[in-house]
Order: structure tokens, then C-alpha cells, then sequence
């Protein structure tokens, strides 16, 4: 620890502090040692909330290196502890990492309320660089959960960094609001704070690491500006920009998303070479996750060359690796949250946040995470189980001829028409049938105690129905019709088993001509 800045350890010992709070935003090697430092310093001084403060911040290391459920289980005692004792500052900075907790096992609700908590409870006269950290992930949890309030929030934040003439602190807050402004499908918006960041870091000659690359090339490739985002590319794609990731991926994660530019700019060279360097650190680093995802890009290289077969097979490995990924998520979070929560604490989770955990925000329809829940069940315990696998036909034309905003309202529109679907297909208390978006333009139908032949006529029903509504004044005379793969279930057939044919019969029905089903019946 540094010398005493006063006469005073206690005093001396909370400046320090503050300053550990201020840096561990940030990776520095110092950080660790000083904050044991500090820590053993509060404790012969008999000064537990200030060795808790060092506490915090150890905790935040813990789980930046990938230790989310232990690091979630030391915060959660600390806020006990902090929440007994009326410690404030202590309480703010808990919660405040918290919230990175929850968002990094996909809570975002919790998070969300964390983040509220370490805002409310800091002092008027905080550190500014606390205030701006505590603000910015607030707004980083607003903007995530799809709210436009978070742009309300990123301008008062970055006003204050600016203010304060922090530069890192700038870059940033740009970045996260470019971040979520592409998750939120608002490319141009996200491509306004990209240019602020780049002309900051031009400014301050500060080089943008692979992560802040990667979001200035999302925003770019998804404008169709491939030349742009190209440029942007290069300075992460050095050997030593990539290493130096500080998103402990080794820098495959921006790999995957230049393989993906390269592919769409018809560079398929390029494109081939880039993911089998982002594989070959996937699996020297062992990062499962984006090895998934590798495979999906590696259907599309496929296919852009023609080979249908090769992406399909490539496309069931990736399906087949996606549901066993997203299992083994469910479990380690389910394994996260049990670690972190006394009981008590578990009964108090609101049923309306399992509720909104379930749900689509966009449609209402269930998501992907009650598909995993919900299917192996009905599967189990059910006789007759028929699956639609519906992907809506050349949807991309209706977000690029017209607008993301009316693809998002002929989204809902089709929603609307698979809860009817589900709504007269549930014929008694507890039978199961769903409607379900999976993503995209991509949704699911599962009707329970429906025959093979019966299910097969619904979900023609529902293509004939969806083609025939007057979508003229909507999207301006483009047609909105859906390819279906349907199937129906064996006993005892795993979910992969199920979903992985009827993708494979919505794959036919793309191919002999879409607006149709294709069904084990042919």
C-alpha cells in the first residue's frame, strides 16, 4: 500500500480506498495486492467496514476472472453485512457490483435493480469517478433490457466524464452506448456514438482494443457499409491487438465478427482463413461459447459457396451444440444462484420477474429459455407432441425496403396470430400447447394432445391465415408469408431430436420454394 497521505490510518486507509474503487473499473495489475493490502490494514484497525470496501473490490476481481457465483455469494454477505450496519457507501458499492453479476448470468431485472440501489445510495459528496461508474451501469442495464430512456442516462453520464476530463472513462461509457444500441437493432444511432469514440481515441491517440473495434464494426456491417467496417477492422486483426484482449477471449470473439464481414463482402478466402484462426483459439483458450457460434458462421461459408449439404450438416452440429450449451448454462446459473441466495432470499424473487425471464419483450411470446424449460417436460409426460418450426420468408427485404420498426410490428402481428393458434389448441387446464419465439424471424409451435394429421392441418392453417392477412398498408405491398417445418414426436425422442427434424423440414420448405409445409408426411 502507499505511504499515509495524513497522520491519520483510518484516514489514510479510506483515501486509499477511494482510490482502489476508482481503478478497479479498469484492469491494472496493482489493484489485487492493494486491496489485500488494504484489507489486512482495516482489519488490525479494527475497521470492518472499510476491510469490507477492500472486500468489494476483491470480489469484482473474482469475477472478472470468470468466478460470477462465488464472487455473487462474498457481495451478497458483504450486503448483509452492510445493510445490518446502515453503511451506505458500502451498500452502493456492493449492489453496484451486483448488478455485474446478475447481468453476467443473464438477470437482467436483478441487475437492473441492483444498479437503481447503488445509485440511490451514493453520497452527494462521492468520489466523481464512483458516480460516473455507478450512472454508467445503470444505464448500461436500462439500454440492455431494450429501454430508449438509457440514451437520457448516457448524456448525463458522459457529460459528467467529460467534465472531469476522464478519457477512459469517456471511451467507455461511448462504447457501452454503442453496444446497446446495436443489441437494440438501432444501427444508426449505435453508429453516431462509434464516431464520437473513434474521433476521441484519435484525438487522445488512445488505440481502441478488439472489443470497442468489434461494436464500430457491427454497427458498420449491419449498415451495409463493408468497406467502412473493413477499415475500421484491420488494427485489431495484429496478432498482438488480438492477445491483448481484455475480454479473456484472446480475441476470438471480434474473429468470428470479421470472418462473418469478410463472408458478406464475398471474400470467402479471407472469410475461411479468419474463422479457422478464431477456432484455433477457441480451442487452445477453450472457449465453448464462441466455438458454437463459430459453427453457425461456418453453415453460412457453406452455403456461400454452394455447398448446401456441408452447411446443413454444419448447421445440425451447431443446433445440436446450442441446446446442449444452453442446458449446461441453465445449470451453472441455476448452480450460480443457489450459491448466492440463502433461502429466504430465493422465495423472495417476484414471480412477475420469472414471469418477464420467460417472455419475449418484443412479442410477448415465450423465449428460448421456456423452450429449454418447458419441451423436455412435455416430451416426457405427453403422447402426442407435433413442433411448427416457422421462419417468416424473406424478412430481411421488410426490414431493409422499409424499416426495422415495421419488421418489429409485423413481428408482433404474426405473435398475435400464434396465441390464437395456441389459445384454441389448449383444450383443458395444464395441456401445454405454446407459441414461443426462438429469435429473429424464427418462432416455434408446440401443440399437445394433437394427432400427427390434425397438427400438421393447424399449422397449414396458420401459413394460409398469416398469407392471407391484409398486410398491404403495413409493408407497403410486400408479401409476409412463413416456411414450416413440422414433425411429431416419438416416445421417449430427446428435444434435439425433435427440433433438429423439424429444422431439417423447414429447410426443404425454404428449398422447394418457401410458403409451405413440410411436414413427416412430406
Amino acid at each position: 500500500m502507499p505511504p499515509p497521505r495524513s497522520g491519520d490510518p483510518a484516514a489514510a486507509l479510506s483515501a486509499e480506498l477511494d482510490e482502489l474503487e476508482v481503478l478497479s473499473r479498469f484492469e491494472r495489475d496493482d489493484v489485487g495486492p492493494r486491496a489485500e493490502q488494504a484489507a489486512a490494514a482495516a482489519r488490525d484497525l479494527g475497521l470492518t467496514d472499510q476491510e469490507l470496501r477492500a472486500r468489494v473490490v476483491l470480489a469484482d476481481l473474482h469475477r472478472k476472472g470468470g468466478h460470477v457465483a462465488e464472487a455473487g455469494r462474498r457481495l451478497h454477505e458483504i450486503l448483509r453485512w452492510a445493510d445490518d450496519h446502515d453503511a451506505a457507501h458500502l451498500q452502493s458499492r456492493a449492489a453496484f457490483v451486483l448488478a455485474s453479476v446478475f447481468q453476467e448470468l443473464g438477470d437482467l431485472s436483478r441487475a437492473l435493480e441492483h444498479a437503481v440501489r447503488a445509485v440511490d445510495l451514493l453520497a452527494e459528496d462521492a468520489v466523481p469517478e464512483i458516480r460516473i461508474d455507478a450512472l454508467a451501469r445503470l444505464a448500461d442495464c436500462i439500454g440492455l433490457s431494450g429501454d430508449t430512456a438509457a440514451r437520457e442516462r448516457y448524456d448525463q453520464v458522459l457529460q459528467l466524464a467529460q467534465d472531469l476530463g476522464d478519457v477512459e472513462r469517456q471511451l467507455l461509457v461511448l462504447n457501452n452506448r454503442a453496444y446497446t444500441e446495436t443489441v437494440a437493432g438501432a444501427f444508426e444511432e449505435a453508429l453516431v456514438w462509434c464516431t464520437v469514440l473513434q474521433d476521441l481515441a484519435a484525438e487522445h491517440d488512445v488505440p481502441l482494443r478488439v472489443g470497442r473495434l468489434d461494436t464500430v464494426v457491427r454497427a458498420l456491417m449491419e449498415l451495409g457499409r463493408f468497406d467502412e467496417a473493413e477499415t475500421a477492422m484491420l488494427p485489431g486483426l495484429r496478432p498482438e491487438a488480438l492477445d491483448a484482449s481484455q475480454d479473456g477471449d484472446a480475441g476470438a470473439d471480434f474473429l468470428l465478427t470479421a470472418a462473418e464481414l469478410r463472408r458478406r463482402r464475398g471474400q470467402l478466402g479471407a472469410a475461411q482463413e479468419t474463422l479457422d484462426e478464431c477456432v484455433r483459439r477457441c480451442e487452445t483458450y477453450g472457449l465453448a461459447s464462441i466455438r458454437v457460434r463459430a459453427r453457425r458462421e461456418q453453415a453460412e461459408l457453406h452455403a456461400a459457396r454452394g455447398n448446401f449439404r456441408a452447411a446443413y450438416e454444419e448447421h445440425k452440429l451447431y443446433s445440436d451444440e446450442v441446446m446442449e450449451q444452453q442446458s449446461a448454462e441453465r445449470d451453472a446459473r441455476a448452480r450460480a444462484l443457489q450459491a448466492m441466495y440463502e433461502a429466504t432470499e430465493a422465495r423472495r424473487q417476484s414471480r412477475r420477474y420469472r414471469e418477464l425471464s420467460l417472455r419475449d419483450p418484443l412479442t410477448g411470446l415465450y423465449n428460448r429459455r421456456f423452450v429449454d424449460d418447458q419441451l423436455p417436460r412435455l416430451l416426457a409426460t405427453s403422447d402426442e407432441v407435433t413442433v411448427g418450426l416457422l421462419d417468416l420468408d424473406h424478412f430481411k427485404r421488410i426490414n431493409d425496403t422499409l424499416s426495422h420498426d415495421v419488421g418489429d410490428r409485423v413481428l408482433r402481428a404474426v405473435a398475435e396470430l400464434l396465441l390464437e393458434v395456441e389459445a384454441s389448441a389448449d383444450t383443458g387446464p395444464g395441456t401445454g400447447s405454446f407459441a414461443a419465439r426462438l429469435g429473429g424471424e424464427e418462432f416455434l409451435l408446440v401443440l399437445v394432445g394433437v394427432a400427427r394429421a390434425d397438427g400438421v392441418a393447424r399449422l397449414d392453417e396458420v401459413r394460409r391465415t398469416l398469407a392471407a392477412q391484409p398486410w398491404d398498408q403495413l409493408t407497403a405491398g410486400l408479401p409476409v408469408t412463413t416456411s414450416i417445418g413440422a414433425t411429431t414426436a416419438a416416445p421417449g425422442e430427446s428435444p434435439a431430436d425433435v427440433l433438429g427434424r423439424a429444422d431439417a423440414h423447414l429447410y426443404r420448405a425454404k428449398r422447394q420454394g418457401r410458403d409451405r409445409v413440410v411436414s413427416d408426411l412430406g
